[in-house]
């Protein structure tokens, strides 16, 4: 398995300055940093499926950013990195023969949203379609267009879904950002086929709004 994993992932220069969580405003909910291994013969192996294995029900079923912290060392190193798998640091890769020692968390925002007591969820939105650019359904944008019927200020979740389907917006399997106070962007650049698809949006506001 750990032999397969080089293989697949992207290898690419870890740096401080170049920590995935530094650039990733669109995550919201970290889960909590792992670090199950030490930089040992092979180097330093921090898989998704481990750390499932060992904290049951803290990780979600799609992580959407992996995010690696250095907690040893200064220097560049050549490691490998995704959501999906986790990330490994291989000592025969490195100038030095050696990995420094990581540990890493999980962005898993929004894919289950829910809106608690107290709260209520909005119609959906459809504001625009994914001609132009993308397909941007933000807060601003929304509040602007619907004067009569704004959404609040602070709301606390947001659903998106697929328009045509009705289903989650990660079962499109494009990059999207979204945040509650924010809203949904999908930019077409970003997409493989360099065309988003169409999603809806609402919004989790309290009750008194």
């Amino acid at each position: 398995m750990k032999i397969f994993i080089i293989v697949v992932l992207a290898l690419v220069a870890y740096s401080p300055s170049a920590e995935a969580g530094n650039h990733c405003p669109c995550c919201n909910k970290w889960t909590r940093f792992y670090n199950r291994d030490k930089p040992t013969i092979l180097g330093d192996i921090e898989l998704l499926s481990d750390h499932r294995k060992e904290n049951p029900g803290q990780i979600c079923a799609a992580p959407e950013v992996v995010h690696a912290r250095r907690i040893t060392g200064s220097h560049r190193e050549v490691v490998s990195i995704a959501p999906t798998y986790g990330f490994v640091c291989f000592n025969y890769l490195q100038p030095d023969g050696q990995c420094e020692d990581y540990k890493v968390r999980y962005c898993c925002s929004y894919l289950y949203p829910s809106c608690p007591s107290g709260y209520r969820w909005t119609r959906y939105y459809n504001r625009d379609r994914p001609t132009g650019t993308g397909d941007y359904e933000t807060l601003s944008l929304i509040n602007k267009e619907y004067p009569y019927a704004r959404v609040c200020t602070d709301p606390i979740a947001i659903d998106v879904r697929v328009t045509r389907t009705n289903r989650p917006y990660y079962t499109s399997g494009e990059n999207v950002c979204l945040v509650p106070n924010l809203g949904f962007t999908c930019v077409d650049a970003q997409q493989t086929d360099k065309q988003c698809q169409d999603y809806k949006i609402r919004f989790c506001c309290p009750n008194n709004h």
